[in-house]
């Protein structure tokens, strides 16, 4: 690993837990080149299948790592939720949303395995240090940094001095908990047996993600990348985690589905519960909490662990610019404030997903499977129901001007196939390049800043591209034609020519709202 530039310091960073969220911060810290030091007091990978899904802003990330393409090659193109009852009548089908993200907008996946190419990829920067078996047990903190306390795989304590910690170990956070804060909010009494198998004969519909909604008894029907699958059952009342310590009475609950020995392989089984669980405040000076760490949310929207991923990227940018001194600590504070705003709307949509998936009243049950159907095709139940591209966005962060309905401030742009100079067609975020980016739709972008304006992003690190229309050419190195006219498009929508573009591709700042770098905690209220 590189040691940080400042000798009181074993490196710049401390990441305490390396699960989804913990893999994807320590890759962008690494792509940096930022000294940091990982802590996961595992010494192997979790076996077990968590997550079933990805969408295209997660595959927008693994893009940006170049391992999309490859963690492809083992998912499958997820083909929406369909309600059925146990007697063959389809409630409703909700499909997928049309994506324009560059990528695909839904792909069932197999998360062990998806999760062991991530970090295969991330092991190969010099920055990291990955200590597996490594636990942490506490921390201290001063105006200069953080000293952690951690034991070896051989239960030997150490010391650990950084700048930043960020707190990637899950729900039961001992990062958390050494800053003294605790998760509000509610645990659903009832309990879940989650049920993993490998197939052996497909059945009929073993492709499709099925609610079969009962009144009595729901089960989630879930069908994951290569060849796996997966059902999620409640316990009966008066049931318990220990009543199914064996594999035959776990047969017992697939039998009614007319799954048998003869379909699957079963791999394992597990019990949860669903929270609705949160910090009111997830920084606490140097210390910054992401994923279930912060947040926990049903599992109905496939939005838990991709939260956490988008937790990751938010900071790990901040966190970069923060080590190489260009912006000011009060950045963390946008953490929370720009994240909190997505992880609400995906987590009301978990609970609506949730209500209409757990009715338990007969007179519900028969009022939802006769009004469903006539609902199919109403535009507001659907976007009640699905995550979209316009919720990719923040309102209070770190920004420039103002955010809403017809600002392009704090959302993230689309990403059209573009050609450069050369002749190079690809998607934009790869032809464009990584960091932030200045982008003049059908104008160089310097001519729309002061000087003083295009010296401050220059000192970020941003490049500055004339985006082209179809009926133009790409002439010089720092300009690109967009042959579907996507971007421009897009941009035309809330009156921008200029658009300034974060690395986690969503904008802060335009010439229809001020192209000033952001103060750090940009448009936030003071304190």
């Amino acid at each position: 690993m590189t040691r940080p530039e400042h000798t009181g310091y074993d490196a710049d960073v401390a990441i305490v837990g390396y699960g989804p969220s913990g893999v994807i911060a320590a890759t962008y810290l690494g792509m940096a080149g930022i000294s940091t030091v990982v802590l996961e007091k595992d010494k192997d990978l979790y076996s077990r299948a968590r997550a079933v899904t990805v969408n295209d802003w997660t595959l927008r990330i693994f893009q940006e790592f170049g391992v999309a393409e490859r963690v492809k090659q083992d998912m499958d193109p997820a083909r929406g939720m369909t309600w059925k009852t146990y007697t063959g009548q389809t409630v409703f089908h909700l499909d997928v949303y049309p994506g324009e993200l560059g990528q695909p907008a839904a792909m069932m996946i197999y998360q062990p395995d998806m999760e062991q190419e991530l970090r295969n990829n991330c092991a190969q920067h010099e920055s990291l240090d990955l200590r597996f078996g490594h636990a942490f047990t506490k921390l201290s903190q001063d105006s200069e940094g953080v000293t952690l306390i951690a034991t070896d795989a051989a239960d030997n304590p150490y010391d650990l001095r950084v700048k930043y910690v960020i707190g990637a170990d899950g729900g039961s956070s001992r990062v958390r908990e050494a800053a003294g804060y605790s998760l509000v909010g509610d645990t659903k009494p009832r309990r879940w047996l989650v049920i993993d198998g490998a197939v052996r004969k497909p059945w009929p519909g073993h492709d499709e993600l099925v609610f079969w909604s009962d009144q009595t008894w729901p089960v989630v029907d879930i069908p994951l990348a290569k060849g796996n699958h997966r059902w999620e059952i409640p316990l009966n009342d008066g049931e318990r985690d220990d009543d199914y310590e064996s594999e035959e009475r776990v047969w017992e609950r697939l039998a009614p589905l007319g799954i048998t020995e003869e379909n699957v392989t079963i791999k394992g089984w597990a019990f949860y519960s669903h929270h609705v669980r949160h910090l009111e405040k997830w920084r606490a000076g140097r210390v910054v909490m992401i994923g279930d760490a912060a947040h926990l949310m049903p599992p109905w929207a496939g939005q838990g662990m991709q939260s956490g991923i988008r937790d990751a990227q938010n900071i790990a940018w901040k966190i970069e610019a923060l080590v190489h001194g260009r912006v000011g600590e009060d950045i963390l504070d946008t953490v929370q404030s720009e994240r909190w705003m997505h992880v609400k709307e995906m987590t009301d949509i978990s609970l609506r997903l949730g209500r209409f998936i757990e009715m338990e009243k007969g007179w519900a049950v028969g009022l939802r499977n006769w009004l469903a159907p006539k609902l199919q095709n109403v535009k507001l139940v659907i976007e009640a129901l699905r995550p979209k591209n316009e919720t990719n966005r923040f309102v209070d962060g770190w920004a420039t001007g103002r955010t809403g309905r017809r600002s392009a401030v704090g959302r993230m742009i689309p990403q059209p196939q573009v050609t450069d100079a050369s002749g190079t067609t690809g998607l934009l975020d790869d032809l464009a390049g990584r960091g932030f980016l200045v982008f003049g739709l059908g104008t160089n972008p310097r001519h729309a800043m002061s000087p003083t304006q295009a010296q401050a992003w220059s000192a970020l690190g941003a490049r500055f591209l004339t985006v082209h229309p179809a009926t133009d050419t790409a002439t010089d190195p720092d300009s690109l034609v967009d042959h579907t006219g996507l971007l421009g498009d897009w941009a035309a929508k809330f009156d921008a020519r200029v658009l300034v573009v974060r690395p986690d591709r969503l904008v802060a700042a335009t010439d229809a709202t001020g192209l000033d770098v952001p103060a750090p905690r940009g448009n936030l209220k003071e304190k």
